[in-house]
């Protein structure tokens, strides 16, 4: 244990003097996940927002005008649109329809009558983080004018729909993709890079003569990786809730995903650099396969969403159970297919781990 503790230490050590290092484990997730929330999940100015006015009565046009008066939204015409296309497409993340008979059926509930069905219908795309927003303002629109009508009675109903299947914000849905994404790029790189340069410089030939096994020495760059990924985790975590108001879940499963996922890539850095001993060739190789997983795996955009064929490549990737995982354990909270998640990542991670150190032949190289 003495020996584990060492390595750990001066490896911790050499750690925080490689600049390089420091920056694309702890600055680079920060700035990607920064710059993609921003892009894909954030909105500044004015909404956009359809509408489809089919009753084209002066009380539609003063409820059209009354949420452009509000400055939230910038307001498109959708007549002769395919709106629900649209929305399906990605193309817009909200809009709403004034079905024939809006102001007949407002007046006659003003007058006494049942509330027919001819009210509003707002369509959004509840992943988007300002679905919340839309709602909220056309709901207040909508009782400022029912307080005009007929006092506090409801004349004009509103129905939203979400027709998305995801129940997060993008934002939400990125945080674990880039953690994961983090704990593969780390554990892959690190492993590969020290173990590629380690054979070529000779320092394995020279640990085949000391105390330290080669399950030891395996053993403490798991844990010098935790360690740094914990670090990294913790101020992806924080930026998160400061700049985003995301609050995840940290648990035993979320913990523990972290730690199998180090041990799932560190395994697999090992076998590339089993097979593969220039260091250049190593690292281009390691490249090689982290790059096209972070985009098969769910890290960005969600499996679902992607076609067939690549689907059938999430199914393999290690790094698709690993983010499934810890969405489910920090975000969802769907702790049924966290632990599953768990075990996949774990039995994948000892497996390639006790392979890895055994092909990891010291003497040899």
């Amino acid at each position: 244990m003495s020996r584990i503790v060492s390595d750990v230490k001066y490896s911790l050590i050499a750690y925080f003097r490689n600049k390089g290092a420091l920056f694309w484990t702890l600055i680079f997730p920060i700035i990607l996940f920064l710059l993609m929330g921003y892009l894909f999940g954030g909105q500044s100015g004015p909404l956009e927002l359809y509408y489809q006015d089919s009753d084209g009565s002066q009380l539609s046009h003063s409820f059209v005008g009354a949420l452009n008066q509000t400055g939230v939204f910038d307001l498109r015409d959708g007549a002769g649109m395919d709106l629900a296309q649209s929305l399906k497409d990605g193309k817009i993340s909200a809009y709403i329809v004034i079905p024939s008979g809006f102001e007949k059926s407002a007046m006659a509930a003003k007058a006494g009558s049942n509330v027919s069905n001819a009210g509003l219908e707002v369509y959004y795309d509840k992943s988007k983080s300002t679905s919340g927003i839309v709602i909220s303002v056309i709901e207040q629109v909508v009782n400022g004018m029912n307080m005009a009508l007929a006092g506090a009675r409801n004349v004009i109903p509103v129905t939203s729909q979400d027709v998305t299947t995801s129940s997060m914000s993008f934002v939400a849905f990125l945080l674990p993709g880039i953690i994961g994404m983090t704990i593969m790029s780390s554990a892959v790189n690190g492993t590969v890079s020290t173990t590629a340069r380690n054979k070529a410089t000779g320092v394995f030939r020279k640990l085949a003569t000391t105390p330290i096994s080669r399950l030891e020495w395996n053993a403490a760059k798991i844990i010098n990786q935790t360690i740094i990924l914990m670090l990294s985790i913790s101020i992806s975590l924080i930026v998160a809730w400061l700049v985003f108001g995301i609050v995840p879940n940290i648990n035993a499963v979320s913990v523990l995903m972290i730690i199998f996922g180090s041990a799932v890539f560190s395994g697999l850095g090992m076998l590339i650099t089993t097979f593969v001993k220039d260091v250049d060739s190593a690292e281009n190789a390691a490249s090689a396969i982290t790059f096209p997983l972070m985009f098969v795996s769910g890290s960005f955009i969600s499996v679902d969403s992607m076609p067939w064929f690549l689907r059938y490549l999430a199914d393999v990737s290690p790094l698709t159970y690993l983010n499934n995982g810890l969405r489910s354990s920090m975000i969802t909270g769907n702790y049924g297919d966290a632990v599953m998640n768990l075990i996949i990542v774990a039995i994948l991670g000892i497996i390639l781990f006790v392979v890895g150190v055994s092909l990891l032949k010291w003497k040899e190289d």
